[in-house]
């Protein structure tokens, strides 16, 4: 019974590998720093398409030095083609993937920026708040003793007291915002700088078994 469980978990892991390796080869993007003409045949001479833009995405259906892509467009509508394999590879070029990054990396700076300067807001906005109570506080221990006004300064004294638990209460939320949101930047770039060497190191692998194999088949 047990060997025969560790075999359907191990069946089940392979297929799992396998299906993750067949949609990663189904994936490419256009790699080519210039847009890639997709022709309805292979071949420079053939019917242009559509131009696909420099780090678009495809799904690769089947060929050798020109390949047959299937390219959705911004309408959403899908188009089969023709471009050439060279023009193709694993990732986005890594001119995109770095102007990416660098546009959401100003994006966060900007919110960041822009979570500081609420923050300094409401922190002078509880100051205030905090001087005003203090004033309050002041005239009512002077005038608690049997005050004409004493019914009116409690209402102050009540309201600049709420007020302040108010302006504390939303100084704390923007505080961890704040933090939280610099702790996001500073892992989406520790990520997606580990992502790009292990995109260049598996790129790197799967070129050595590619010439491996061109050598293998040129002595036989």
């Amino acid at each position: 019974m047990q060997k025969t469980l560790i075999s359907f978990i191990l069946a089940a892991l392979f297929t799992m590998v396998l299906t993750c390796q067949a949609s990663w080869a189904a994936k490419a993007y256009i790699t080519d720093p210039q847009d890639v003409p997709l022709r309805a045949a292979p071949g420079k001479q053939k019917k242009i398409l559509v131009n696909i833009p420099s780090g678009a995405g495809v799904e690769i259906l089947k060929g050798e030095e020109w390949t047959l892509v299937r390219y959705t467009q911004a309408s959403g509508t899908p188009l089969n083609g023709w471009v050439p394999t060279a023009a193709l590879g694993a990732r986005p070029p890594e001119a995109q993937l770095t102007k990416e990054l660098e546009e959401e990396n100003t994006l966060l700076k900007e919110r960041v920026a822009s979570l500081e300067r609420e923050k300094t807001e409401l922190a002078q906005k509880q100051n205030d708040v905090a001087t005003k109570l203090s004033k309050v506080e002041h005239a009512y221990d002077s005038l608690k003793t049997g005050s004409t006004d004493y019914l009116k300064l409690k209402e102050q004294y009540d309201s600049a007291k709420s007020n302040l638990e108010s302006a504390q209460e939303e100084f704390q939320t923007l505080k961890q915002e704040n933090d939280s949101l610099k702790l996001s930047q500073r892992i989406k770039w520790f990520a997606a700088g580990g992502m790009v060497l292990l995109a260049g190191w598996f790129i790197g692998w799967i070129t050595g078994r590619q010439g491996k194999k061109r050598r293998s088949n040129y002595f036989f």
